[in-house]
């Protein structure tokens, strides 16, 4: 196992996870960590490290910053929709919910099934609506 082939296994994942991110901030996270590695692993062969050694430190080193690696990129990711459309469509939803829940109570009291059938339409509706947008702008 050598050190420079756990370098590639680190390198590959920084590709993935900087994937569909902008070209200068993964270009930037992927020289940051390259050049760590580099750093890694002539400091440990300094040291007379054993090249099996330093590859498992690689790789554990990778292992424990792969939180710290989601992170980041969720940090650094920019925004697909507009955040006021999205809070907009939420609330709206929120309405459209509340006027469900009311024609269902106003329809259970008046024992109308239609106006039941309308709210619980209502509220269906409104879910489904806002699980979408709230996707769409992730």
């Amino acid at each position: 196992m050598r050190p420079e082939r756990m370098a590639g296994l680190v390198a590959r994942w920084v590709r993935f996870y900087t994937r569909n991110l902008p070209d200068p901030v993964a270009r930037r996270r992927i020289g940051e960590i390259d050049a760590d590695l580099h750093d890694h692993i002539a400091y440990e062969r300094a040291l007379g490290t054993a090249e099996r050694r330093i590859a498992l430190g690689v790789l554990s080193r990778m292992a424990r910053g792969l939180a710290a690696d989601a992170s980041w990129r969720r940090r650094v990711r920019t925004p697909k929709g507009n955040p006021v459309k999205t809070l907009l469509t939420v609330l709206a939803g929120l309405a459209a919910i509340a006027i469900g829940v009311a024609a269902v109570v106003l329809g259970e009291a008046d024992d109308s099934p239609g106006l039941q059938l309308l709210g619980a339409l209502f509220v269906i509706g409104a879910i489904t609506f806002g699980v979408r947008a709230v996707r769409r702008s992730r």
